[in-house]
């Protein structure tokens, strides 16, 4: 196990210029962003404002609003079809084409998010939300071939180290024990597997 620090990501402009987000791990390690040849990107960003969405073609993304009331998302799958909109509710995983011109806009000001974007064709993720109560101990199983668990709210007693909001830790699979503290744990459990 490893915890990656949230002061420890790297912040990159959107490709679209309009915002930055905070990048918590991504594979191959040399790939990048602005080439867009990574297998999958995990990142975590702060959106503002009503804005339009950068394109990632060939990847697909899952969304999940960590903190925020939500966003609608307005997708466009056709030029000259009608705009399709789905409301995006907190700690609801939302998953869509990274090709397909999308924006959003806010429900209920500001939002906090973690994105996943996965390679068509070639890596499958399982994202899952999950809260252990305050001072109790909570199992995980994950059987990807890499595996993140990031912190929404509280902490986390570790067999390294004690974790806490916006860290992330990364394991090898198998039975990993995580330790909620007083004030209990909100997390996202993330399983990506190539095909």
């Amino acid at each position: 196990m490893q915890i990656l620090r949230k002061d420890t990501y790297k912040r990159s402009t959107w490709k679209n210029g309009l915002g930055y987000t905070d990048e918590i791990a991504i594979f191959p390690p040399d790939s990048t962003l602005v080439k867009g040849d990574f297998l999958w990107r995990l990142s975590s960003a702060r959106i503002e404002n009503a804005s339009p969405f950068s394109l990632f073609p060939a990847h697909d993304r899952v969304l999940v609003v960590l903190k925020g009331g939500g966003l609608r998302m307005i997708h466009n799958f056709e030029p000259g079809d009608p705009d399709d909109t789905s409301e995006v509710l907190p700690l609801q995983p939302y998953e869509f084409p990274g090709d397909v011109k999308s924006r959003c806009e806010l429900l209920n000001g500001p939002i906090t998010d973690l994105s996943l974007f996965m390679r068509t064709g070639a890596v499958g993720g399982r994202v899952q939300i999950q809260e252990i109560e305050p001072n109790h101990q909570d199992i995980w199983n994950p059987a990807g071939q890499w595996n993140y668990c990031h912190i929404i709210e509280g902490t986390l007693s570790t067999n390294t180290g004690d974790a806490g909001e916006g860290d992330t830790l990364t394991v090898a699979p198998g039975q990993i024990p995580l330790s909620a503290g007083p004030s209990g744990a909100k997390l996202v459990w993330i399983e990506l597997e190539s095909f």
